[in-house]
């Protein structure tokens, strides 16, 4: 039994280590964190197994006037333990240096990254929901059920955010694995950018971040200082908030007559709805407003969707939904349904 445990433990900590230095270097996968996770549990049961096997060895070697290691190595041991743990929580030299060489450091422009109160998660092969909590218990919680046509092999690439009814982005709630953690795309027969598939989202992102499709930082862009780059402000009831969900879709390969791009096909679709906190309905179905022009695009939404055919049917129901506590203290507003909601009635009611 001493052997097996000795073999397993050094199969089960190479993979460890290996997994190790791929979240260090690489993007953030799922995959290999799950091989990272399950390995270090199998390998601390290994280890416990181990050093029970070992507990005279480690009795007499850590005995006061132990023959087997002197006071002075012992006491080494624990203080080299301890510099360890010191310099990696102070961030000492050179445990600074290894972690600005890290993926995550070198490329934390590009990084995208969802509030810690956002939840997702598939929760059947053709159906996501994206979650977003309140911070305080008497403010609304959003719910957006993203469901996909069934014949659909893959789902598309998807965002959702939320805008200000003026057409500003407040927050992204959820991004694609494969486009969250690069800017780069690895497609079928090339590399593109996620300005090339998700056009509008990625214009709406630059444009509050001042982060360029490229990663680097543009002095030019970015919302005013008194813009909230959360959503919990718009989450009060009783304060005449509103905003508008959008969910931005692109499936690899749907081409028609116009878009005969093996690549990617069709265009982007977005699908909008504007959310009313007050509104005695909770629920918004997301309608079809606008694509995003296809490569190359320059962000803006296209509203003349003759073009678009069989992306029509990427989406078979997609639902927004709001939980708003209603406290006998909170006075609501008489106010109107939630209704459906395109970027064309966003700008004409903010020019009125």
């Amino acid at each position: 039994m001493r052997h097996w445990v000795n073999l397993a433990l050094l199969l089960v900590f190479s993979t460890l280590v290996l997994t190790g230095v791929l979240v260090f270097l690489l993007p953030f996968s799922q995959t290999n964190t799950r091989l990272h996770v399950v390995s270090g549990v199998v390998c601390t049961a290994l280890i416990v197994k181990h050093v029970l096997g070992r507990i005279p060895y480690l009795r007499s070697a850590f005995a006061i006037r132990s023959k087997v290691i002197g006071p002075i190595l012992r006491t080494s041991v624990v203080v080299f333990w301890g510099g360890v743990l010191v310099a990696s929580v102070t961030a000492l030299p050179p445990t600074n240096w290894l972690m600005d060489q890290s993926y995550e450091v070198r490329e934390r422009l590009q990084i995208v990254r969802s509030s810690s109160l956002v939840g997702f998660g598939q929760t059947m092969p053709h159906r996501r929901i994206v979650v977003r909590k309140a911070k305080q218990d008497t403010n609304a919680s959003l719910s957006i059920h993203l469901g996909y046509s069934t014949w659909l092999d893959e789902l598309p690439t998807t965002a959702v955010w939320v805008e200000s009814t003026t057409g500003t982005m407040i927050e992204t709630l959820y991004l694609d694995e494969s486009i969250a953690y690069r800017d780069e795309v690895s497609g079928r027969d090339a590399t593109l950018r996620r300005s090339d598939v998700l056009p509008i989202w990625r214009h709406a992102y630059t444009a509050v971040s001042g982060v360029d499709a490229k990663g680097d930082v543009d002095g030019m862009t970015g919302a005013t200082q008194n813009h909230r780059f959360e959503l919990d402000g718009y989450l009060t009831p009783g304060e005449d908030n509103r905003f508008v969900v959008c969910v931005e879709v692109n499936l690899p390969g749907d081409v028609n007559e116009q878009w005969r791009d093996v690549e990617w096909g069709q265009p982007s679709l977005l699908y909008t709805a504007l959310i009313d906190v007050d509104s005695e309905t909770p629920h918004a179905i997301l309608e079809l407003t606008g694509h995003g022009g296809g490569l190359q695009s320059d962000g803006n939404i296209r509203y003349d969707l003759e073009s678009v055919t069989t992306a029509r049917g990427i989406v078979d129901l997609f639902l927004a939904k709001l939980d708003v506590p209603r406290p006998e203290f909170i006075e609501v507003r008489e106010s109107h349904p939630i209704v459906t909601y395109s970027a064309a009635r966003a700008k004409a009611e903010t020019h009125e």
